[in-house]
């Protein structure tokens, strides 16, 4: 082989001996040596090739550790020029990198770049999916820095191509994965300085990520927002651990709530050189979160206060009962009637308390029946604007055609006039009042942001005033019993919290939207209903029925309240047994010998409720009539199926009138449907 490259030079030696500037002969002793230096180290060279070619780029050696350059110089290509065994474009590939070399031009001069890549087969043909080598050009110059030779040096990159492919690949998806990301995603130097930052997260900010990379956050935000980022950042930095806060922002003029996680950034060394900022926007979230929770909260509340209101009903029931036993048996001219009279309207006023109370918690009781939503506002006019006064404009603004809802007219009324009160309260000095009636479809998207509300079909009522308005902490509290905002103790609080009950026991649901200084609108959302023409009422007696003799059966736990319910029976003309519990009812049954007409039993008691109590004693007394009693509505105790729907209810607290009324309704309905024997 050493023969066969000084046979080369020698053949080679007219274009090696000056034939063009600047190109000086090579030395006769010292030439071959180094050829035969260069074909030695060219056959030894791994996983590459070495060509040296002269100035008509023909081939002087080549040589590889397989014996050629598979695709570049092939077996047998000393003395052959470049185009002469390599495909054309091949050789249109290397001609220009090899003149390059041989001319001494820099990479950036005339275009020329001192290295290429080319995908060929073993036969040197260029194809797409062929090897792909990374060829090098070099001057080769003499011991006077002469150019005398040019050198190639070609590796084969298919792997580390593949590799950087394979990277790139993956560079790409992780950065599509960061761009598509409904979450805003931020990295930033040391200096706090914005170098990445995706799509959401310029969204979020409100500006195009060119005017934000390589800003800090004193350029984005205001300065006491800016400075808790920056003791963040360096809480991450001097930890080197993430850290995850709910934080409140100001973006663009709106304040929103973000969930934010900072991580240390680290590079390949495992060194911190930078924060890497994860931001999820959970405003809507949140204000979805604190809805709910005031509905648990209310109902909460509701639950409690519909237990007060129970005992203090049974109570009231024993100071109203005693109090008409007593009025009853004194004569007209006795000095302390008054006093009595006084206890009685008292009592009779706590009542009205605890129905209110009772509203609130959804246990009122109530007589809803189809109706006119316009109608019923507009017949409302008259009496609401003296109560509004002359600073304070009413105007009416009503659907066409009006919504029909079924609802307890008596109590929506209430409600409205709790609305226009408490509008009335909120504007002081005079302003505009209005009452706006519509029918409205409620989608999923609105649904979802007013939790538990249930998309459908709505008749919607408005009251909207010009006042003061409402701070979020107030509005959170809107609803809850006792609570108010009026100076000293002018109201009881209980208004809205009765409006609030009303509108939950009819179906319905109210919702507030209000601002300092902005006014208040409180709307009410009733279920839609086609309006159906109502039966009248029947006409009920107003006397006051007598007993015949007999006998009533009384069962509730407690004693107080028998032993009045058991006068106001007793004067009546009714004999009467009494019983705490069911289980000593069971035993006055079986002792006693005589008939029992009448069974008057309270629904809520321990061991046995009032449902149980009724079926254990018909299963004694067959024909026994059964009326129940108790200080939570019907509704309510029906819901739990403690109450058979059309059972005869007397709803404590009551007056003697009404419980004697009851009682002779259920003996004389028991007389019409008797068969006779």
């Amino acid at each position: 082989m050493d023969s066969a490259i000084a046979l080369s030079v020698a053949r080679n030696r007219a274009s090696l001996e000056g034939r063009r500037p600047g190109v000086k002969p090579l030395r006769s002793r010292t030439f071959p040596h180094v050829a035969a230096l260069f074909g030695t180290l060219a056959r030894n060279f791994p996983d590459g090739s070495l060509v040296l070619f002269d100035r008509d780029l023909r081939y002087i050696t080549a040589g590889a550790d397989d014996g050629g350059v598979a695709g570049l110089a092939p077996l047998g290509c000393e003395g052959k020029a470049v185009r002469d065994v390599l495909p054309p474009e091949t050789a249109q590939a290397l001609e220009p990198l090899y003149r390059g070399a041989l001319a001494g031009r820099r990479a950036d001069e005339g275009g020329f770049r001192d290295a290429r890549e080319l995908r060929t087969d073993e036969q040197g043909l260029a194809r797409f999916d062929a090897l792909r080598r990374g060829v090098h050009a070099f001057r080769v110059r003499d011991e006077q820095g002469t150019i005398v030779a040019g050198m190639s040096l070609s590796l084969d990159i298919t792997d580390a191509k593949q590799a950087e492919q394979a990277l790139r690949g993956s560079r790409d998806l992780l950065q599509e994965i960061i761009e598509s990301s409904s979450d805003a995603i931020v990295a930033k130097d040391l200096e706090g300085r914005y170098v990445l930052i995706n799509s959401s997260a310029a969204r979020l900010l409100g500006r195009p990520a060119s005017e934000i990379v390589g800003r800090d956050d004193t350029a984005l935000f205001p300065a006491d927002q800016a400075g808790r980022s920056r003791d963040a950042d360096e809480r991450v930095h001097s930890r080197g651990e993430s850290e995850t806060a709910e934080e409140q922002v100001v973006v663009e003029g709106r304040r929103r709530t973000l969930l934010l996680t900072r991580s240390p950034l680290r590079d390949y060394h495992g060194r911190i050189i930078g924060v890497l900022g994860i931001t999820r926007d959970v405003t809507e979230q949140r204000q979805l979160e604190e809805r709910l929770s005031r509905v648990h909260r209310m109902e909460s509340v509701a639950r409690l206060a519909g237990g007060i209101a129970h005992d203090f009903n049974n109570l009231l029931t024993v100071v109203l009962g005693s109090a008409e036993v007593l009025l009853d048996d004194l004569p007209r001219a006795y000095a302390r009637r008054s006093d009595l009279e006084e206890i009685k309207t008292a009592a009779t006023q706590a009542a009205q308390l605890t129905r209110q109370v009772l509203a609130y918690s959804r246990q009122q009781v109530l007589a809803p029946r189809p109706l006119d939503l316009n109608s019923l506002v507009g017949g409302m006019e008259r009496a609401l604007r003296p109560l509004l006064g002359a600073r304070i404009e009413l105007r009416l603004d009503l659907a066409a055609p009006s919504g029909a809802v079924r609802v307890d007219p008596a109590q929506l009324e209430q409600a409205v006039l709790n609305l226009v009160m408490n509008a009335r309260d909120a504007m002081p000095g005079g302003g505009r009042l209005e009452v706006v009636t519509r029918t409205v479809m409620v989608d999923e998207a609105f649904a979802r942001e007013h939790p538990p509300m249930r998309q459908g079909h709505y008749a919607t009522l408005a009251v909207r005033d010009s006042g003061v308005g409402m701070d979020d902490e107030t509005q959170r509290h809107l609803f809850e019993p006792f609570f108010t905002t009026k100076p000293g103790r002018h109201g009881a609080g209980l208004g809205l919290a009765t409006t609030y009950g009303i509108v939950k026991q009819s179906g319905g649901y109210i919702w507030t939207e209000s601002a300092p200084g902005a006014g208040a609108t409180f709307t009410i959302y009733l279920p839609w209903h086609e309006l159906v023409a109502a039966a009248a009422p029947a006409a009920e007696s107003t006397g006051t029925p007598r007993g015949a003799g007999e006998t009533v059966l009384i069962v509730d736990d407690e004693p107080a309240v028998r032993v009045v319910t058991k006068r106001i029976l007793q004067r009546s003309g009714y004999a009467v047994l009494d019983a705490p519990g069911g289980v000593e009812a069971l035993d006055t049954l079986r002792e006693h010998p005589g008939p029992i007409h009448l069974l008057l039993t309270d629904v809520i008691m321990p061991e046995m409720n009032g449902r149980e109590v009724a079926q254990r004693v018909r299963e004694q007394r067959p024909g026994i009539r059964v009326v129940y009693m108790s200080a939570y509505s019907p509704e309510a105790i029906a819901h739990d199926g403690l109450l058979d729907a059309g059972a005869a209810f007397v709803r404590k607290p009551f007056e003697s009138g009404l419980l004697l009324q009851t009682v002779r309704r259920a003996l004389d309905t028991a007389e019409r449907t008797a068969t006779p024997a």
